[in-house]
């Protein structure tokens, strides 16, 4: 907890201003370290030209430290003799019994019944004694009587100690305001998560068949192609076919690379009935790679989205490659197509965590940002899924899981 943090230094200031001037003593307000926090109120010449000289200004500042550790030691003001034999009390400031800085006023002399009686805080300094000058400054500075200086100790410790209690309480609410907020973003983002969950879940109960019913049918389809000798068609029946039995009848949530690349061939197939020639996918994934497990669907996502929002707005002929390595103990994969590229604004929105409405995030392409959001939560956030733009043009989209 720093003072800081706590106190309003401008009000502070004018507070110890008017202080000064009311009393004819010096203040300065320092952290818990002896670091200054406010400006110099009042101080005496003799003060200000001590605090010129580097060593001298050090020991000022050990001085205030030290008075106001033992002030709070006593939980009280504490006067004492600077390194000068100057008299200065510590005004502690604690909050919650925890001590964040104090005030420090005085810079005058008592009488010399009075000064004796005062201990110093730290070793006398006496090498400023050769400045004349310096030392003229040092008879001019008036003595008080400590009944005086201690008055006025008094009154601004109980003046300093109110204000703090009520600077605490504002920045206590702000604190819990502060945490209601990022509480109730907590919640909108659940809330967000919980209605696209259920929104998907609607989606796929409306898209979802009886496997059974669903494959009877594609087998009638199959057979009357072959009546009709239309072997093209047949063709795209049973891969479609296959491709269907892969999602359909497969529950696991983790598939291996292999899996997952066998998939891609049909999909691939598919595909190139509506491309043709337009576009080559190459695939460059070790098979001593293939056995590891990955999320299903996420290769297949981010591939669609190649074709869909990469290769198929461009003019003319394009590929994608498919890569798989290991790096640092983890297997990277990267899908990188010569497409039309993504702006950095689409990149952030599909990186949102927010989301969006249906419509939207399927402009911005659903596929990655469920991708995403599949493997930040199997992973963690270090997982997330890195898109960049290409120099030679195009998209990079990569992933990487535990090996």
């Amino acid at each position: 907890m720093n003072i800081q943090e706590i106190i309003d230094l401008d009000f502070l200031q004018k507070v110890q201003d008017s202080f000064a001037k009311a009393t004819g003593l010096a203040a300065i307000t320092v952290d818990f370290r002896g670091n200054p926090v406010t400006e110099y109120s009042n101080f005496s010449l003799f003060c200000k030209k001590i605090r010129e000289d580097q060593q001298l200004y050090d020991k000022c500042l050990k001085c205030d430290a030290y008075g106001g550790l033992e002030a709070v030691r006593r939980e009280n003001f504490f006067m004492y003799r600077c390194h000068t034999g100057l008299v200065d009390i510590a005004v502690p400031i604690i909050i919650k019994g925890q001590f964040i800085g104090s005030m420090l006023v005085g810079q005058v002399k008592l009488n010399e019944t009075e000064n004796n009686r005062l201990d110093y805080i730290i070793k006398e300094s006496s090498n400023w004694k050769e400045n004349k000058e310096i030392v003229a400054d040092f008879d001019h500075i008036p003595i008080i009587s400590i009944e005086k200086i201690t008055a006025a100790a008094k009154m601004m410790f109980y003046v300093i100690n109110n204000m703090v209690e009520k600077d605490v309480i504002q920045y206590v609410q702000e604190e819990l305001r502060a945490k209601d907020q990022e509480l109730i973003n907590q919640l909108k983002i659940q809330a967000d998560l919980e209605r696209s969950l259920y929104a998907k879940q609607k989606q796929f109960f409306k898209l979802m068949v009886n496997p059974n019913l669903f494959f009877n049918v594609m087998n009638t389809m199959s057979c009357l192609a072959v009546l009709e000798k239309a072997s093209r068609t047949q063709d795209v029946i049973l891969t479609f076919s296959e491709m269907m039995k892969y999602l359909l009848t497969n529950d696991n949530t983790f598939v291996t690379v292999e899996d997952e690349i066998s998939y891609i061939y049909m999909y691939v197939k598919l595909q190139k009935l509506r491309f043709e020639d337009r576009v080559q996918v190459m695939i460059d994934i070790p098979k001593e790679l293939r056995s590891i497990k990955i999320p299903a669907m996420i290769l297949q996502s981010i591939l669609d989205n190649a074709f869909i929002h990469g290769i198929e707005p461009k003019d003319g002929k394009g590929s994608i490659q498919i890569k798989g390595y290991i790096l640092d103990d983890d297997f990277i994969c990267e899908v990188i197509d010569d497409g039309i590229g993504m702006t950095a604004t689409a990149i952030a929105s599909i990186m949102d965590k927010s989301g969006g409405t249906e419509r939207e995030s399927h402009s911005k392409g659903i596929g990655l940002h469920h991708v995403n959001f599949i493997l930040t939560s199997n992973y963690g956030n270090e997982y997330k899924l890195k898109i960049t733009q290409n120099d030679a043009g195009g998209t990079t989209v990569r992933f990487r899981v535990p090996k």
